[in-house]
């Protein structure tokens, strides 16, 4: 027994020794390990630190690649390459290090969120600036984040610094912020060559005024003298026509200007006659279309408070659109009664329907209905802006503008308008030169590019 007990005190003696030994290599290993650990963690690298480290050597190659690819960057100097991309990045760096959320990051990549990241926005829109000054396309400014972007992965990939554990999500962070300056940039952009586009065509229209206008005056004085007859006062007669088509485009194209600039259309409500107006505007129209047939049933004088020249407008617009559209063998009615505190008027035609899918847009501006049918006849010579000037002359009244169309009764355009002053109507006074000037002064640093303000002008 003594034996027996000797033994199983060796055996328990030889196994706590072996655990020591097996303890003391697993603390060994673990250690070395840890060693291991931060010896590796010490030779990465993450994205947002490689940015900030390799800052220059990133824009000194985009620099190159926007001389070598980008006609518009011989305009700029090495510095002026340079130095926007160098801050656009910096703040990414920064971007990709804050802390945000799933949902805050779910929502910047929508887009819903500009504003997480007011260093990063105002870079890109500076951004956009300054390549908008040196007249870069949209198609440059969009090349710029392409490289950058490609530019960056790359390099950090063959530097072989990221940690393999967290690069995915370093470069979909990296993805985001590039992805969001890029939107503010395009967006600002965008709406700024938008806002040149339409400052430019408000002064052309403007400046158009003058000229038509005596061209208008010049041509009532040749059919009224007796000095011509015959094939001149025919001649006469077609530029009369001719210029008084151009007036109403300019107007239009005035017109479009001041509300896409945030204005409103100009209105001056007086009490008036439905009745009176329709009948001018049908009269003028019947001038000028002497082969068609255009028919007045407004049986009341229908009284309200409106603006005589914009209802006049209106009216005119609505007809010449069915006039342009209609049949051509078939009249086009206009019609107006009273219905409860509002003015409904209606203007038909016969003829090809509106297609079901150009009924959602035919309000928008610089559309035009398309001209199908087994005949279509030629451009009326507009530019797409009549029912646009109906449909902002009618919200400008506090009332509204409907259109109806099939093979078998035709299309029905109708507006209804309060009779009474409406809250929705807000007068404002027409665009003037003087307000266009001082707009284009923000965008373009001058009165006008290339022309001096003439003294004396209007």
């Amino acid at each position: 027994m003594k034996h027996e007990h000797h033994f199983g005190s060796a055996t328990s003696w030889h196994s706590g020794c072996y655990a020591t030994l097996v303890s003391r290599r697993d603390d060994q290993t673990m250690s070395e390990k840890n060693n291991n650990s931060r010896a590796d963690r010490d030779m990465y690298l993450g994205l947002s630190d490689y940015i900030r480290a390799e800052v220059n050597g990133i824009v000194d190659e985009f620099a190159e690649f926007a001389r070598d690819h980008l006609p518009s960057a011989k305009r700029l100097t090495p510095t002026e390459l340079r130095d926007t991309a160098a801050d656009l990045l910096r703040h990414v760096a920064d971007d990709m290090e804050s802390r945000q959320s799933e949902a805050e990051r779910s929502g910047k990549s929508r887009g819903d969120s500009p504003q997480n990241s007011p260093p990063l926005t105002d870079d890109a829109r500076s951004h956009a600036r300054d390549r908008l000054a040196a007249s870069f396309s949209m198609t440059e400014l969009m090349s710029e984040f392409r490289a950058l972007r490609a530019n960056v992965l790359r390099r950090w990939r063959d530097a072989n610094v990221g940690d393999p554990a967290t690069a995915v999500e370093e470069v979909v962070r990296f993805d985001e912020a590039i992805d969001q300056a890029l939107t503010e940039s395009i967006a600002w952009y965008a709406s700024q060559t938008d806002r040149s586009r339409e400052l430019m065509s408000g002064m052309i229209a403007h400046d158009l005024r003058n000229p038509l206008g005596a061209i208008v005056m010049s041509a009532h004085y040749l059919l009224r003298s007796d000095s011509i007859s015959g094939p001149e006062m025919k001649a006469a007669g077609r530029i009369l026509s001719s210029a008084t088509t151009m007036e109403k485009l300019v107007g239009d194209l005035l017109d479009f200007t001041q509300v896409r600039m945030g204005g409103n259309l100009g209105m001056t409500p007086v009490n008036t006659s439905l009745r009176e107006i329709c009948t001018n505007a049908v009269e003028e129209l019947r001038a000028f279309h002497p082969d068609r047939t255009i028919d007045v049933d407004v049986r009341d004088s229908i009284d309200g408070y409106w603006d005589r020249n914009r209802l006049h407008q209106v009216i005119s617009n609505l007809i010449a659109n069915a006039l342009g559209h209609g049949a051509a063998d078939s009249p086009v009615t206009v019609s107006a009664a009273t219905e409860g505190a509002c003015m409904r008027l209606d203007v038909h035609n016969l003829g090809d329907p509106i297609p079901a899918e150009s009924l959602s847009d035919i309000f928008d501006p610089l559309k035009r209905l398309p001209r199908t049918g087994p005949h279509p006849r030629p451009s009326t010579g507009g530019v797409g802006l009549g029912l646009f000037i109906v449909k902002e002359v009618a919200q400008a009244h506090g009332g509204s503008v409907t259109v109806a169309s099939s093979r078998e009764a035709g299309t029905t355009f109708t507006v209804r308008l309060p009779r009474t002053p409406s809250a929705g109507g807000a007068a404002a006074e027409l665009i003037s030169h003087e307000r266009i000037a001082a707009a284009c002064m923000c965008v373009y640093g001058t009165r006008r590019p290339g022309r001096e303000r003439r003294s004396g002008r209007s």
